[in-house]
């Protein structure tokens, strides 16, 4: 009897510690499920990775874990059309979860279970009841990276592959343009000889350096240029050394005047002649048709009377001005 006495006092001990054991690790794992709880609802457009039983933080601290998920839900509970899943989560009572907090659905590690953190609570909005809900955001986990990093990549890919089509096309230009015959390769051809020809041109025997030479040799102070330069400037200083000019221009000023007052006096007079042969002439008439008409004028006395034109006399401008001292 004693020793099944033992027995019971042996096993009551163990299923105690075990009570007690269980009962530490549930409130050091769960918090929110040792004492008393609330719930709360979290709105979320996918719920994909997370699961019931998934810790609940309160900025990185545990604080409950998730209850049960609801998946798809009508769209007239929805807050939002694209919000499609409620997640419910049980938390501690005493942690401070305020009215307004930013709610996320997050994987702390590469092959770690996703959570669901409150962080960045407004504690001017107030503690939040039993009754409040909140609107959540997913983390991009490792497919929706993959998947944005695809659909990045996408462009670059595609903007690659045009240039490394470009790339073939120039290196096929580049081929066609420096194989043997092309038009690259005569041009550097003809440049070459081009070179050759400047070179000799502009050598020490050249013909550029040779009219070089010649046009020193022109302008040189033995030169023919140059002396004649100055002979034309010493005939220049004579010539404005030498008094006579002054007088030699008067003197063909003088005789140009006097030629042209000569040739006033002959216009003149051969305009005075011309009246005179012009009397002449109607004299003539005149004679004819008297002789014709009264042929005994010739012996009478003639009582006609002739009208003599009044000729004005040529005044030379020359003696006139001498007269005149203008």
């Amino acid at each position: 009897m004693a020793v099944i006495r033992n027995e019971l006092r042996t096993g009551l001990l163990v299923a105690i510690t075990a009570a007690v054991l269980a009962a530490a690790l549930i409130y050091l794992e769960a918090p929110g499920m040792a004492g008393e709880r609330r719930i709360f609802r979290i709105y979320f457009d996918n719920a994909g990775g997370i699961n019931a039983g998934a810790p609940v933080m309160l900025a990185g601290r545990k604080i409950g874990q998730v209850s049960r998920l609801l998946s798809p839900i009508p769209e007239a509970q929805r807050p939002r059309p694209e919000l499609a899943v409620v997640v419910e989560v049980a938390v501690d009572r005493s942690a401070l979860i305020y009215r307004e907090e930013h709610v996320t659905m997050l994987q702390y590690s590469l092959l770690g279970e996703q959570v669901i953190d409150f962080t960045l609570g407004n504690e001017a909005s107030g503690r939040a009841t039993g009754d409040t809900s909140f609107i959540g955001e997913r983390q991009p986990g490792l497919a929706d990276v993959g998947q944005k990093m695809l659909d990045k990549l996408d462009p670059v890919i595609g903007s690659a592959t045009l240039a490394m089509q470009d790339l073939q096309k120039t290196c096929s230009h580049l081929t066609e343009i420096t194989q043997e015959g092309s038009d690259m390769v005569m041009a550097i051809s003809n440049f070459r000889v081009f070179g050759e020809r400047l070179l000799a041109l502009t050598g020490s025997d050249g013909a550029l350096q040779q009219t070089f030479d010649n046009l020193k040799a022109l302008t040189g102070k033995e030169s023919p240029l140059a002396n004649t330069l100055t002979n034309a400037e010493k005939f220049t200083g004579d010539l404005s050394g030498n008094k006579n000019i002054d007088a030699t221009l008067r003197n063909f000023r003088q005789a140009s005047e006097n030629l042209s007052s000569t040739a006033r006096n002959l216009k003149c007079r051969v305009r005075s002649i011309g009246p005179g042969i012009d009397q002449t002439v109607h004299n003539a008439e005149q004679f004819t048709d008297t002789v014709k008409r009264q042929p005994w004028r010739l012996i009478w006395p003639s009582t006609k009377k002739y009208p003599e034109d009044q000729s004005q006399p040529c005044v030379n401008p020359v003696a006139e001005r001498n007269r005149t001292g203008r």
